[in-house]
């Protein structure tokens, strides 16, 4: 269980720090005056990383997160618009179209 979780830490910390670590080697191989601000911006993504991904783990859990974002209820027999806040579902009162 410890690599799941380890895992599913890694992923949720590559996405804000890959993002902003490619563009700030973007940022440097464009021109190399620019590395003070290369280096902090790999670092703002690095720390950024890891304070989200902690933030998940913290608020909802590493594997919860990720199963409720890979679930697929309307496959697996739920509906969706049912579990949507303030989409009220239409109830008629006592007249069933099918009975006669």
């Amino acid at each position: 269980m410890f690599f799941i979780k380890a895992f599913y830490w890694l992923w949720l910390f590559i996405v804000p720090a890959g993002i902003l670590v490619f563009f700030a080697i973007w940022l440097y191989f464009k021109s190399s005056e620019y590395l003070p601000f290369s280096i902090i911006l790999g670092l703002f993504g690095i720390v950024s990383g890891v304070a989200f991904a902690e933030y998940v783990r913290r608020k909802y859990g590493l594997d919860n997160f990720f199963g409720r974002l890979m679930a697929t209820p309307d496959i697996d027999g739920g509906n969706v618009m049912d579990e949507k806040p303030g989409i009220k579902k239409e109830v008629s009162k006592g007249h069933d179209k099918t009975q006669k």
